[in-house]
C-alpha cells in the first residue's frame, strides 16, 4: 500500500489523503486551508486518480470542503454520518457566499454540493463495509457530531486513519475510545506540544467571568465556531445557571438545528434540547440591539471575529463587557489581533478594543496526553504524523520516546506502507 499526502502535511488545513492498495484507492478527507497569506482558500495536490471511495471524517471545511469539487471531475461514491453531511452542506454553501463576498473564484459552484449529496453513502459509528480489497470500520472520534475516525484492513495489515479526535468526554460527547492494534496510525499533530485544561476546570473558569461581568453590568461576548462550540458553550452555561440570558447569533444557529435532528449523536440530548429551547435565537438587527441593552450572555459566529455577527457586537456592548474566546485564533485574525494587542482591523483600519479580551481552552481536538494515549493503545509500526505545524518534531519524539518508527510527510510526498 501507498499513501499520498495531499494536505495538511506538515500544516494546519486542506487535509487529503489517498490510500492507494493494489486495485482499490481510497481518499481519507478532501479539505480547504481557510486561512492563508493570501487572504484566499489554498486546496489539495492533485489526485494521482479518481478513488473508489472518499471518507469524510467531519464537517469542518479543513476536512471536508473541497470534497463538492470531485464531482466535476467524476463520479465517486463517499460515506460520511449523517450529521457531517448536514453541517458541511452549510458549510459549502456560506463558503460560496463569502467567495462572491470577497471577490476570489471558488473551485466549485452550487450545482457542484447537489451532485455531491446524490453520491454520498450514508455511515454510522460502528459500521462495516468492504470496498475492494479493503475492509472498513467506521469509529467515533470524539471531536464533534457524527465525526469518525477510518481502520483499514488489507490482506492482514490495517491502518487507522484518526481525523480529528478527542479522547477527553465533553457536556456534548462521550469521547473517542481506542481502537484494537493496527499496523499504521495517520495521527493529527495538532496539539502534540501542549496539554488541554480539564474540561470541567476550563467549564468552572468560563463560568466565573461570566458571573463575574454579569454582576458588573456588563454583556460577555462569546465569539465561536458555528459547529460544535456553539453547542458545547450553550450547554456548559445552562448546566451552570438556568436564569442569565444568553442569545446565539450566526451560522450556530443553523448548527443548532442539525444537531436537534440526530439525538444520537449527542450525550445528553433532552439536556441539549432543553438548553436549545431555553436561549434566545437572534435573527434581526432589532433583536440584535435587544442583546446588549441589559447583562447577559451572546455566543455568535464567527470564533475568530473574522466577520460574522460576533464583531458587530462589539461597538455596542455595554460598559463593564468582557470578550471570551473559547477556540484558537490563527495569527493574523481579529481574535489573535484583540488577544495580543487590543486591536481589531475592519477594512484595511486598526482599531482600538478598550473591553478586555481573554482565551479559555475548549478545544475539542487530543491534548498531548490523549495523543499518547492513542499511540500506546494502537501500538503501531509506523506512525504518520499530519495535520499541525511541527509534526516532524512530533515523529522525532515518537521514536525517541516510545521507539516507535515515524516520519511526517510534506505535501506531495508518497510513503510506501
Amino acid at each position: 500500500m501507498k499513501l499520498y499526502s495531499l494536505g495538511a502535511a506538515r500544516e494546519v488545513g486542506r487535509s487529503a489523503f489517498f490510500l492507494e492498495g493494489e486495485s482499490t484507492s481510497l481518499l481519507f478527507d478532501y479539505g480547504v486551508k481557510v486561512f492563508t497569506k493570501e487572504e484566499k482558500p489554498a486546496y489539495p495536490a492533485p489526485l494521482p486518480r479518481m478513488p473508489d471511495g472518499v471518507f469524510i471524517s467531519h464537517a469542518h471545511l479543513d476536512h471536508s470542503g473541497y470534497l463538492p469539487n470531485i464531482f466535476d471531475e467524476g463520479k465517486v461514491r463517499w460515506y460520511a454520518t449523517p450529521p457531517t453531511v448536514d453541517i458541511a452542506e452549510i458549510l459549502w454553501n456560506d463558503s460560496l457566499k463569502l467567495a462572491k463576498l470577497k471577490g476570489y473564484d471558488f473551485p466549485y459552484k452550487k450545482s457542484s454540493i447537489e451532485k455531491a449529496k446524490n453520491y454520498w453513502i450514508p455511515s454510522i459509528h460502528g459500521q462495516i463495509m468492504r470496498i475492494g480489497e479493503f475492509s472498513i470500520r467506521i469509529i467515533d472520534a470524539g471531536h464533534l457530531a457524527g465525526a469518525m475516525m477510518i481502520r483499514v484492513e488489507e490482506n492482514g495489515k490495517s491502518i487507522l486513519y484518526t481525523g480529528d479526535f478527542k479522547i477527553e468526554e465533553t457536556e456534548l460527547h462521550k469521547g473517542a475510545k481506542i481502537p484494537e492494534r493496527s499496523h499504521v496510525l495517520i495521527i493529527e499533530s495538532t496539539y502534540y506540544n501542549r496539554e488541554h485544561p480539564k474540561r470541567t476546570d476550563a467549564e468552572k473558569q468560563l463560568m466565573q467571568e461570566i458571573w463575574e461581568t454579569i454582576e458588573n453590568g456588563g454583556n460577555v461576548l462569546l465569539p465561536a465556531f458555528a459547529v460544535g462550540r456553539t453547542q458545547e458553550i450553550a450547554r456548559v452555561i445552562r448546566k451552570y445557571d438556568d436564569e442569565i440570558p444568553v442569545y446565539i447569533d450566526g451560522m450556530g444557529t443553523s448548527v443548532n438545528k442539525v444537531y436537534l435532528k440526530y439525538p444520537g449523536y449527542i450525550k445528553d440530548f433532552p439536556g441539549f434540547e432543553k438548553t436549545i429551547e431555553s436561549v434566545n435565537t437572534v435573527a434581526n438587527a432589532r433583536e440584535r440591539a435587544r442583546a446588549t441593552k441589559k447583562p447577559s450572555v451572546i455566543i455568535a459566529t464567527a470564533g475568530m471575529l473574522e466577520g460574522g455577527p460576533s464583531l458587530g457586537y462589539l461597538k455596542n456592548l455595554l460598559p463593564n463587557s468582557k470578550i471570551i474566546f473559547t477556540g484558537y485564533s490563527v495569527e493574523g485574525t481579529n481574535g489573535w489581533r484583540l488577544l495580543n494587542y487590543g486591536k481589531i482591523k475592519i477594512d484595511e483600519y486598526e482599531l482600538d478594543v478598550d473591553l478586555p479580551a481573554e482565551y479559555i481552552d475548549f478545544s475539542a481536538h487530543a491534548g498531548r496526553e490523549d495523543l499518547y494515549k492513542m499511540i500506546k493503545g494502537v501500538n503501531p509500526e509506523l506512525v504518520v504524523c499530519v495535520h499541525g505545524d511541527e509534526p516532524d518534531k512530533f515523529a522525532k519524539e515518537i521514536e525517541e520516546k516510545e521507539g516507535i518508527k515515524a516520519v511526517a510527510p510534506k505535501i506531495g510526498e508518497v510513503i510506501s506502507l
